[in-house]
Formats: structure tokens, sequence, C-alpha cells
């Protein structure tokens, strides 16, 4: 991978070849050592996600396959309604609403 950089002065560019001969050169820290491969070519970053985030995202991809509207329910409520057999309870009905009342 090649870093350009534009629009800044006395600023060249360097592909990655000449950056790790660069850092082998000037560098003997082992740290910086270690990013560089056995090739002369530096290492890769890479990300290693823990078994609760890899869940996490199945979850989530499970979740957005879900429908928004559960049609089997509005199609039991209206026939339901249709045939006169749908109930309102209507103590729960109000306290629900007083109890969205207190969140605003």
């Amino acid at each position: 991978m090649a870093i350009q950089l534009t629009g800044l002065s006395n600023q060249s560019s360097i592909n990655k070849s000449e950056r790790s001969q660069k850092d082998d050169a000037t560098s003997s820290a082992p740290e910086k050592q270690s990013a560089v491969q056995s090739g002369g070519t530096l290492a890769e970053d890479t990300v290693k996600l823990s078994g609760t985030a890899q869940t996490l995202h199945s979850q989530q991809s499970k979740i957005n396959n879900l429908p928004d509207v559960d049609m089997d329910k509005v199609e039991q409520i209206k026939n339901a309604i249709a045939a006169g057999e749908y109930k309102i309870d209507t103590q729960k009905l109000a306290s629900n609403m007083a109890s969205m009342d207190s969140l605003f």
C-alpha cells in the first residue's frame, strides 16, 4: 500500500518497499522490526472480534431480517374485531396511558 500525501510542502510520497528499507536501515528497535515480515514487506493490520462481539453481530443480522410488523398478530386482531370478539381491558389501557404520560 503506497502512502500518497498531496498538498503538503517538503513531503514526498514513498511506497511500502521504500518505507520498509528505510525502517530497516534506520531502526534497530525491536518493536519496529516486528512490524516487518521476513519478505521485507510491512505486516498487515488485523482485527479480531471477541466472542461477544461476534454473537452481537450475528444477533443483529437476525434482527435485521425480521419484519417490522407481525402480520400474523395483525390478522388475529382483525379477525377478532370482525367477529366482535376483541375485548379491550380499559383498566390496562388507562394504566398504560398514564405511564406513557409520565415519561414526558
